[in-house]
Parts: structure tokens; C-alpha cells; sequence
């Protein structure tokens, strides 16, 4: 693994440990309406994400193949957003289990 890549992931995996902070924090939070707020943002932000990030897997299948989408799985850092918005389960890599139209916040 490159220095880099290694700086990146260790990046990414310390801003998923602060996230996972951040979100228990409002999780405890007795300011319901905020709490509610940031929650709803949050859910907005993901399928925002979700959606394009999907799209962008189902383009470079398209146009690169299946060759290409698992040798991008084979980089940690991409692998780990592919398992973020459910493009690879983290138990096997090539389920599909949701659509991202089905995980917008109600």
C-alpha cells in the first residue's frame, strides 16, 4: 500500500470515528427539535450521496465492466465507500440488497 493510500485511509477511518461520535452525541442530546434536525439533514446528506455514488458504480460498470468495478473494490478507501452505500456488503462483496430511492428519509 502506497504512503498515501495509507494516509488516506487512515484519514477515513478517523473521520468515521468522529462521525460515530458526533451522532452519539446527538443521540443523547435532550434538545429534541434540534436532535430531529440534524438527524433529518443527516439522512438527506446520505441518500444525496447514496444516488450519485450509485450512479457512478452503475456508469463505470457500464463503460469499464465488471474488471474495472473490482479492481476500484480491491483499494480500501473505495471499498469502504462501496460498503458505506451498500454497493458491497462488508461479508461478500458483490450483493446488492436496496435501491437508493428506497432509503430516502420519509
Amino acid at each position: 500500500m502506497s504512503d498515501n493510500l495509507a494516509i488516506l485511509q487512515a484519514e477515513v477511518e478517523g473521520d468515521a470515528a468522529r462521525i460515530a461520535e458526533l451522532v452519539k452525541h446527538f443521540e443523547e442530546s435532550k434538545d429534541w427539535e434540534t436532535q430531529e434536525k440534524v438527524f433529518e439533514m443527516l439522512g438527506r446528506i446520505d441518500h444525496m450521496h447514496r444516488v450519485c455514488i450509485w450512479r457512478i458504480h452503475e456508469v463505470m460498470t457500464e463503460l469499464g465492466g465488471q474488471g474495472l468495478v473490482d479492481r476500484l473494490q480491491m483499494d480500501p478507501v473505495i471499498k469502504t465507500l462501496f460498503i458505506l452505500y451498500d454497493l458491497l456488503p462488508p461479508e461478500s462483496p458483490y450483493a446488492r440488497e436496496h435501491q437508493p430511492r428506497d432509503l430516502l428519509p420519509e
